[in-house]
């Protein structure tokens, strides 16, 4: 009915106890308060205007999100979605909705790396939905996830393609502040992806585990300090036969590790561990190109608002 699958790069989920709440002399710990955070949303809905045009019918966002103002370039509207504070921080509870209808084509982006800090108690969590209808298309492809030494966080993701609809959507994830020798810190972290095309299910999983699993599942790859990208691209332009499936393969090796499943209807999933954060870039720049020739909107400047 779907695929339903233990991403392969986790073992079991591991909750981390904190740190024990004692002074060096044996005395108790003052009890810390329980952080508040922010309540954030984002609500965006992309729909063309009579001569074509895409435009934003319907936005509303509460910090810690912003939106820069966007840019139309000639094919698709570009929108960028700022972190008004300096990132994720324990008790935020964020919300983020993304709406493409019939003959609109959206594409999202950030500016800079999503921080989760630091979060001696308490945790955050991140729910996004994202839809697109009957010959909509939606680009979402923000910068990489970075989690911070001691960071509890959840995001959950819903994808609803209908029929006909086109989606091409990144999620990455980085090892740590690798610059300032911090990696696979956090204490734990979940990223839930749940995927329905035409109505159905066509994708359901989760990564759930520490900062120390993750390490020796790098490890295992030969990338000890691996950047990780899941890339969904949902199209019925596309076919298993292309040989641009074959090129993407060929992308793997030199210590890159590509791989390419398909899923129902028509859709595929690319998933990819790289050594480096420049390398995820460029590699994910080489794939955007090679699919630009079967989704034609890939080929819009990816020009920085």
């Amino acid at each position: 009915m779907f695929t339903q699958r233990q991403n392969p790069l986790l073992s079991a989920e591991v909750l981390a106890t904190e740190d024990a709440a004692e002074n060096a002399d044996g005395a108790a710990a003052p009890a810390r308060r329980a952080p508040t955070g922010l309540s954030g949303c984002l609500e965006l809905v992309a729909a063309p205007r009579a001569d074509g045009r895409t435009v934003l019918a319907r936005q509303s966002f509460r910090a810690p999100f912003h939106l820069g103002k966007p840019y139309w370039d000639g094919r698709v509207l570009q929108a960028q979605v700022v972190n008004s504070t300096a990132g994720i921080l324990a008790g935020d509870r964020l919300e983020l909705a993304v709406g493409v209808t019939a003959g609109a084509a959206l594409r999202v982006t950030t500016p800079a790396a999503t921080r989760a800090f630091m979060m001696h108690s308490g945790a955050a969590e991140c729910r996004q939905t994202f839809t697109v209808e009957t010959g909509g298309w939606l680009e979402y492809a923000p910068e990489p996830l970075c989690p911070h030494r001691g960071c509890d966080y959840t995001q959950t993701t819903r994808l609803e393609i209908a029929a006909g609809g086109e989606a091409y959507w990144v999620d990455t994830l980085a090892p740590g502040r690798i610059g300032r020798g911090e990696a696979w810190a956090w204490r734990r972290l979940r990223l839930i992806l749940e995927v329905v095309q035409a109505g159905e299910p066509i994708l359901r999983e989760r990564l759930a585990g520490s900062g120390a699993e993750m390490e020796r599942a790098a490890a295992f790859f030969g990338t000890p300090n691996g950047w990780l990208a899941t890339v969904l691209v949902l199209s019925p332009r596309l076919q298993s036969g292309d040989p641009v499936w074959t090129r993407i393969r060929a992308l793997h090796g030199g210590g890159r590790w590509v791989g390419v499943t398909r899923l129902r209807h028509s859709g595929w999933i690319v998933r990819a561990i790289v050594p480096a954060g420049q390398e995820l870039r460029d590699l994910l720049a080489e794939l955007r190109s090679l699919l630009a020739e079967k989704l034609p909107l890939l080929g819009s400047d990816l020009r920085k608002l």
